[in-house]
């Protein structure tokens, strides 16, 4: 059990994600069951019980390509494309942490980093009966690269997590905020005269998820050493959320004729709030074998939306390598 305590601090401080202690499931909301589970299980055990701070060093693979903590949130992602996040996080045993991320794939013929996230967290893991923890994301994108980044500039993620009984439940609260821009442009000839439309149409937006769940750690120590060990752990979750909509959009006309170009621009703004509703039931599963101060991590989150949608199944998964020291 204690060793599953150390998933907690990994995901909880930050773990990425549409993310435990005593039951990795602490949860980061979807469950980042990969981000930064990385590390020693025990010898952060150790760490923690001994009042000392650590560094861990990782990278991991995946399709994950948005959200550091909410897979919620990269389930809505309309691409599926493999994406490289090497990741630096340091924790206090005060239960401080601070997470430095980045992404990279290939986008537009070359291989290049598209965002960064910067997470600040707390974790809170001395109770007998619970733990809670709260993080925030601030999310850093290359400006030529904003159409693959996540929407989002701002997220906070919050959770709490039983630790006693077979079955451990959580909850978790979800918030991002952000705004993303699409440009379309028309050429053509009207009344023998060439006219040119550009249609700017800037999104504004805020998501909101609730994540209720339940799983149970299994682990097992000294499978082939002393210092190894292994640790299963399924989650099964059932999520609500609502979003907000600030639509504006600006429109510009431009007729040239000989000698004379003309141009005018139509402004319209729109809102639309989904209420909060059911959206989904997904199913995470975390695999962690550790051994020493090196931990290797596969996880597996996949997600049914409830709405009527051309595509109700997302599938989210990583595979994290990771070093504490």
């Amino acid at each position: 059990m204690k060793m599953v305590a150390l998933l907690v601090v990994m995901m909880g401080l930050n773990i990425s994600v549409f993310s435990q202690t005593d039951s990795l499931s602490a949860t980061k909301d979807s469950i980042e069951l990969d981000m930064d589970l990385l590390k020693d299980f025990k010898a952060m055990l150790d760490s923690i019980s001994n009042k000392t701070n650590f560094f861990s060093v990782s990278i991991s693979g995946g399709n994950r390509l948005f959200s550091l903590k909410n897979n919620n949130f990269n389930a809505q992602q309309p691409e599926n494309r493999l994406a490289i996040t090497p990741s630096v996080f340091y924790y206090h045993h005060s239960g401080f942490g601070m997470n430095a991320t980045a992404y990279f794939s290939k986008l537009d013929g070359k291989s290049q980093f598209y965002q960064y996230a910067f997470t600040p967290s707390y974790d809170y893991l001395k109770g007998k009966a619970i733990a809670f923890g709260i993080s925030y994301s601030y999310y850093l994108k290359e400006k030529k690269l904003e159409q693959y980044a996540t929407p989002f500039s701002h997220e906070l993620f919050g959770y709490i997590q039983t630790r006693k009984g077979w079955l451990r439940s959580g909850f978790s609260i979800g918030w991002g905020k952000g705004q993303y821009v699409e440009v379309r442009r028309l050429d053509t000839v009207i009344f023998t005269i060439p006219r040119s439309i550009t249609d700017t149409t800037t999104v504004g937006l805020q998501d909101f998820s609730f994540t209720a769940s339940v799983s149970h750690p299994f682990e097992w120590n000294g499978l082939f050493k002393p210092i190894d060990g292994l640790s299963v752990i399924p989650q099964l979750m059932l999520v609500a959320g609502a979003q907000h909509f600030d639509v504006s959009s600006s429109k510009r006309l431009t007729s040239s004729r000989k000698f004379v170009t003309i141009s005018r621009n139509y402004i319209s703004s729109d809102q639309e709030n989904t209420g909060l509703r059911i959206q989904s039931a997904a199913f995470a599963l975390s695999v962690s074998y550790f051994i020493g101060g090196f931990s290797l991590t596969p996880n597996y989150f996949i997600s049914y939306y409830f709405p009527e949608t051309d595509r109700p199944f997302s599938n989210i998964f990583s595979l994290t390598a990771a070093y504490m020291f």
